[in-house]
Parts: C-alpha cells; sequence; structure tokens
C-alpha cells in the first residue's frame, strides 16, 4: 500500500512517548510534522486506510482545489480518466466565530501546555482526548444568534497516568489560561488511542514467547507480521483488574501489501498493557498451521490487473453554475435546510442546529439540536478461543475521528466538493489534523414527485436532488461510510455503509464452520452484528417535545367493521424515560411531536422515525456484553435532555463493567412528556458471511429516516421549479 511504509516515518519519532519507532507505520500513514502538530494524509489504523495524496492546488486561500490525481499525486494506473472535479476545503485552523466550532490545532496545544502547567500533571500521565466543552444551549444560541462568540471559549480534557491507571477529566478556561475545575472517574479505563495501537503493534513480534509460538507453527521470518489489537472487553478475570489492556489477532503477509486476513494465525493470541508498554502473556490455545493461499483485491495486483474490465463508460457529474449549498463559518445552507457541521474525535461526524423550512422565504425552525453516532458495537458470534472477546465499541473505545480517512476527490466523492478538515490529539498531545475528514455534495435522487392526469393528458413532474454530508472511518478490517442526507421534502435519513475486509479466523476444532462461514481453504469469516446507536436531541418547533408511540390496529369485526377491512393508528404518548422495541404486528413507529406548536389543522407539528435495521441482538441476557452494550436491547430510547449523558455505554467505555448506561439512567424515572428530550435509536446489521464478501464486502447499508409529519401543512417541494 502507498503512504504506509517505512519512508515516511522518520517525521513520526516524536509520536512514541520515548519508544523506539516502528518500523512501519501500521496505524497513522502519511503524516507530515507542522508547525502546530501533525497532518495525517493516510486513514484508519491496523495499515488500512486509503492513501491520501497531494493534488493540484488550485483554490482560494483557505480552500483546496482538486483536479484527478491518483493517490499521493501520482498518475493513474489502471485506466481512469482524470475527473472534471472540484472542490474547496474549510481548514482545521480556521477557528471561526461559531460556539460549536471544533478546537483548532493551536487550541488543542494551547490546552495541553495548560494542563501540562497544573499541579496535578505527572511525568506519566498521557492525554486521552482533547475536545471542545460546550457551552450550555442558551449561551450558544445567544452567541449564535449575536454572530459573535463569548471569551469563555473551553476544552475538555480527559488525562490517564500509565503508573497507576487513574483517569481525570478537566475543563480548561482557554482564554483564561487555567484549569477551570478537574474531578477523578474511579475505576475508569481510558480510551485506546492510534498511536498506542502502533506502539503495540511493534511491540509484540518482539516478544520471545511470541516467537516461539510461530515457529511452533513453522514461521520464522516475522518481517510481515500483522498484529491486530483489538479491545480487551470485561470478562471479570481477576488479573486483568487494574490493567489497561488490549488483545491481539495475528495474521501473516507475504509481503508488506498482501491481504493478511487470508492467512489467519488460528489459536494465537497476545495480552498487551497499554500502559506498562508491555506483553502480560502469549496465549497459545493450539497449533493450527497457518493458510498460505493469497486472496487480494489490490489494482495493481497482477491476479486482479488481469481481469479488469474495460467496458465500463464515464460517467461525469457536471455543476456548471456550481453548487447549490453555501458554507460560512461551517454553517450550510441547502435549499430548505440549515445546519452546523463539527469533526468531533469520538463522534466523528456531528451536525448541530439543524433547521428546516417550507420555502425559500419562509422562516427557519429547529428540527434537531445535535445529532451523531455516539456508539456502535461489532459482537462476533463465535465462541472459541479468543474470538469470544471479539465486542469492540469502535466510538467508545477507539473514537471515529481518530480513524476518520482523508477522502479523496473523484472517489469518495465527485462533483463538486466542500471538504472540513478535521482534528485529533495523540496521547502527547500533539493534534493531528485529518485532511478532508468530512465531505460534502449534491447528488441528483431520480423523481421527486409525478402526476399525469388523464383528463386533460397534462403531465407535470419534478427533478430530486438531495445534500450529502459523509465521513468514512476506516477501523481495523472494517470502513464504516456515514452519511448524513437532506431531503428537498423535509426528510433526514442517515444512511450507513458497511464495506472492508471481513475478520477471520482459522477453521478450529471448537467452532468448525458452525458459527461462520468458509470462505477459503482454512480460512473462516464468524458470523457477527454491527449496532449502532444515534443520538438525536430533538427539538421540533423548539425545545418542549413529546414522544408518540404509534401502532397500527384492527378493530374487530362487527357493526363497526362489517367487512373486515378497517385499520387504524393508535398513538400513545410516553410520560416517562426508557426504551422501547419494534413490533412487526403493529407496524410500530415512532413521533417526536412538538409541545408549543400546530400546524394550519391543528395539531401538534412533528417528524417520525422510520428504520430498516431494527434488529435483536445475538448474545443471552446476564452476560457482560449485555451489561455494556444495554442500548441495543432497545431500538428507541428517551430521556430528558442532560448534558452529562452523551454516551449510551457510558463516558469510558474501554474495559467498562455496564454499570453508567443508558440503561442505568432511566432508572430514574424522569419525565419525558412536554420537555427538551433526547431520542436514542438503535439499528444494525446482521452479518452472517459470504462467499461473495470476500476478499473485500461490496457495500451493505443500513439506516433510519426521520420523515416530515404534520411539520408543514401540505408537501414542502411545490416551489422546485420544473426542470431544476
Amino acid at each position: 500500500m502507498e503512504g504506509f511504509g517505512i519512508e515516511l516515518a522518520a517525521e513520526a519519532d516524536n509520536l512514541f512517548g520515548g519508544h523506539d519507532r516502528p518500523a512501519v507505520l501500521h496505524f497513522l500513514p502519511d503524516l507530515e510534522v507542522l508547525e502546530m502538530g501533525v497532518r495525517h494524509h493516510g486513514g484508519g489504523f491496523y495499515g488500512h486506510g486509503v492513501p491520501g495524496g497531494a493534488v493540484t492546488e488550485t483554490g482560494t486561500e483557505n480552500g483546496r482545489s482538486m483536479a484527478g490525481a491518483g493517490p499521493l499525486g501520482k498518475k493513474n494506473t489502471h485506466g481512469e480518466r482524470p475527473m472534471a472535479n472540484t472542490s474547496t476545503t474549510t481548514p482545521a485552523t480556521e477557528r471561526g466565530t461559531h460556539p460549536l466550532n471544533a478546537l483548532t490545532p493551536a487550541e488543542i496545544e494551547a490546552a495541553g501546555a495548560i494542563v501540562r502547567g497544573w499541579d496535578g500533571w505527572t511525568e506519566t500521565a498521557k492525554f486521552e482526548s482533547i475536545r471542545l466543552h460546550y457551552p450550555d444551549k442558551a449561551q450558544c444560541r445567544a452567541e449564535i444568534a449575536s454572530g459573535k462568540a463569548g471569551d469563555s471559549r473551553k476544552a475538555y480534557v480527559s488525562i490517564y497516568d500509565t503508573a497507576d491507571n487513574s483517569v481525570s477529566e478537566l475543563i480548561v478556561d482557554l482564554a483564561g489560561e487555567a484549569v477551570e475545575s478537574a474531578v477523578g472517574a474511579p475505576g475508569a479505563r481510558a480510551a485506546i488511542n492510534v498511536d498506542e495501537f502502533m506502539v503495540c503493534a511493534e511491540t509484540v513480534p518482539q516478544h520471545p514467547d511470541f516467537i516461539a509460538a510461530m515457529e511452533r507453527r513453522g514461521v520464522t521470518d516475522l518481517s510481515h507480521i500483522q498484529v491486530d489489537p483489538f479491545s480487551a472487553g470485561n470478562f471479570g478475570f481477576e488479573d486483568e483488574e487494574g490493567r489497561r489492556l488490549v488483545h491481539c489477532l495475528v495474521y501473516l503477509r507475504k509481503d508488506p501489501g498482501d491481504n493478511g486476513y487470508a492467512h489467519p494465525v488460528e489459536g494465537l493470541n497476545v495480552l498487551f498493557d497499554l500502559n506498562k508498554v508491555e506483553v502480560v502473556r502469549v496465549i497459545d490455545h493450539a497449533v493450527h498451521d497457518v493458510p498460505m493461499a493469497s486472496s487480494n483485491y489490490h489494482a495493481d495486483r497482477p491476479e486482479i490487473a488481469e481481469i479488469l474490465r474495460s467496458d465500463l463508460k464515464p460517467i461525469d457529474i457536471a455543476q456548471p453554475d456550481g453548487p447549490t449549498f453555501t458554507v460560512e463559518d461551517r454553517v450550510v445552507t441547502w435549499a430548505n435546510w440549515r445546519f452546523h457541521v463539527e469533526f468531533h474525535p469520538r463522534e466523528g461526524l456531528v451536525l448541530n442546529d439543524i433547521q428546516v423550512r417550507g420555502g425559500e422565504k419562509a422562516p427557519w425552525r429547529p428540527l434537531i439540536w445535535r445529532a451523531s453516532i455516539a456508539e456502535m458495537v461489532v459482537p462476533y458470534g463465535d465462541p472459541s478461543f479468543n474470538h469470544y472477546r471479539k465486542n469492540a465499541f469502535d466510538v467508545g473505545e477507539y473514537g471515529l475521528g481518530q480513524v476518520a480517512n482523508p477522502l479523496k476527490l473523484g472517489c469518495d466523492c465527485r462533483g463538486n466538493i466542500h471538504y472540513f478538515d478535521g482534528v485529533f490529539n495523540l496521547t502527547s498531545g500533539e493534534p493531528v489534523v485529518v485532511d478532508n475528514a468530512i465531505c460534502m455534495h449534491e447528488e441528483d435522487d431520480g423523481m421527486l414527485w409525478k402526476h399525469t392526469d388523464y383528463m386533460t393528458d397534462e403531465m407535470e413532474h419534478r427533478r430530486a436532488r438531495r445534500l450529502l454530508v459523509s465521513m468514512i472511518a476506516t477501523v481495523g478490517n472494517y470502513e464504516y461510510g456515514f452519511y448524513w442526507v437532506f431531503h428537498m421534502d423535509g426528510t433526514l435519513e442517515l444512511d450507513i455503509k458497511a464495506t472492508g475486509i471481513m475478520n477471520t479466523q482459522g477453521l478450529n476444532a471448537i467452532s468448525g464452520t458452525g458459527y461462520g462461514t468458509e470462505i477459503m481453504p482454512g480460512v473462516t469469516a464468524p458470523n457477527h452484528q454491527h449496532l449502532f446507536c444515534a443520538r438525536l436531541d430533538m427539538a421540533v418547533d423548539g425545545d418542549a417535545n413529546r414522544l408518540v408511540e404509534m401502532n397500527v390496529v384492527q378493530p374487530p369485526m362487527g357493526d363497526g367493521n362489517p367487512n373486515g377491512n378497517a385499520f387504524r393508528v393508535e398513538p400513545t404518548v410516553l410520560e416517562t424515560e426508557g426504551g422501547r422495541t419494534r413490533n412487526a404486528d403493529t407496524e410500530r413507529f415512532w413521533r417526536v411531536e412538538s409541545a408549543a406548536a400546530t400546524n394550519g389543522l391543528g395539531r401538534p407539528t412533528a417528524y417520525r422515525l422510520h428504520s430498516s435495521g431494527m434488529l435483536r441482538p445475538w448474545f443471552h441476557a446476564g452476560t457482560m456484553m449485555e451489561k455494556r452494550a444495554a442500548f441495543i436491547f432497545n431500538h428507541v430510547w428517551c430521556t430528558p435532555y442532560d448534558p452529562a449523558e452523551r454516551y449510551p455505554a457510558g463516558r469510558f467505555v474501554n474495559q467498562s463493567d455496564g454499570s453508567e448506561t443508558i440503561a442505568a439512567w432511566v432508572k430514574q424515572g424522569r419525565s419525558i412528556r412536554d420537555t427538551d428530550i433526547v431520542l436514542w435509536h438503535s439499528f444494525g446489521l446482521l452479518h452472517l458471511p459470504r462467499l461473495e464478501d470476500w476478499p473485500v464486502q461490496p457495500v451493505a447499508r443500513t439506516g433510519f429516516r426521520l420523515e416530515a409529519d404534520g411539520f408543514f401543512d401540505r408537501n414542502p417541494t411545490l416551489d422546485v421549479p420544473p426542470g431544476a
């Protein structure tokens, strides 16, 4: 893979906290040292990502315009012709005045310096996260209305001490250059930073027990060994108490670009202490031969290059008058939508202050204050050896922002593109800028509406378009594309695309192929789920909202239903916080209604939730997974707004015990009627692997839609002109 080799590693010596620089940069490809921090051109970790690249610089002072370059700006070699795409960028260094703009690299540096000068800082402390501390809603709205940011810009900083494993949360006053508050988080484990994965992957192959285990499998050349650190979870093992751990899966590569997942080293597992930077134990369950048949997917591999087809004609996307959207201080206006775009180190792509209107001259109306993916978990279904430990919480244990891809014009996004850079911090506190972390573009969306009047033979139709705001994260072997889609009729959609490479293992005597699919001789892909939780801080025509459960009911046959054809919708206002599940028999759905505003017919304005991925979790109640991932046991949760309740699996998820989840919050029994509420939606994918998913998986999709339901008095797209 381009951009993942040793030649780029020399710039990154200072990233590893005094440890020797790894021979190969598996996790932070294409680093460029800046005057203020580090720039990240590559994507993902475990050595898998989208190589970023230099491109033709023809944009404005604040942007980068890109035209058809291949990876790293090199000429395309696989038959593509350059695309006539254009782009601009909002750089991470641009502070702006919006109160919800993410911290700039300079602000991250400043916050780190303030904390290092704080009395509670120790020589063994490291930074987990440095990010914006949100002002309260009233202050935010006042600053947005005035167009002036206040002087109270603050940073949230979480640190951990590698000596005693303690975690502290700090609020830093950037203007006052002081730590405003500091509290401990007893029992917490800090999330895992990408630079720690890198150190782990470099250290493990040097351990003598690991070398011996590989020799028992006939492998003595470890130059291309692939070590995948995996969050360890919490299974109650006494010798793991008080440690901050990862467990490692092992794969073999024949060369640096070979697909290591075709060569799983079955039966070998390594437990690694991140704080002590040492191998705790090498666990050799059973010796299995390493499958050595290759299965690759890169276009420059001879076996792939010879089958590349030549019959696909180009599809060009052109907007000669430019895009319809405008961007000012990270606030986007498009058609009847307005919203703020934020890059968050933990949640990745976040949308703030989403507003909608019923026409070009109609007033803006609030819909959602903040929308994000607050957590996701990927539980695997194989009970054997170390595989039962595979249940990563990709948001809380790693952070989607840390593994965001720098997106490429003409590949990840096509047309007239606007990018937003992202930024996160390493454990040293240094900021890392992710070029083009978020992409925004318009797409044609087919038919918006149409009718032919058979009496006059006149036909009236309108063409739809949509606006997409997206981010792609590479979490080890998997890629996740998060696409927030704005439709002209007032519908807001989240479309999640899962692709990448399936996690693999060798055949073993315990599970065989009973809990997965053999995808090539000796290699299986286990059954698993991808489960997400969206946090939607609703504000339908204001903060005073209620959640209404809607069930379709069928009256019994009788005087009121003599022909048995009647059915109706029965609403139930939910009074108290809690969780609810789908009911296919009643076509259940949910509405968020305004408690203050009504439509032209005198009914509450509302939006309804429709979802395509309401699954059941496939693990037993009473397990640690049920405790830690409690959010997936209901498809909808509703809580009153509390700024401390942002993450449904808890603030600190790594090795958590499940005591601070949304299931614990709702035991308070708070009212959710006619107040400021948060809607949490759990949904996902069940993946029973197919041969067609190998060696790289075609996109599988899940998501949900929020549709206007009495929010407007009529079809809000009547103002779309013919031919637009």
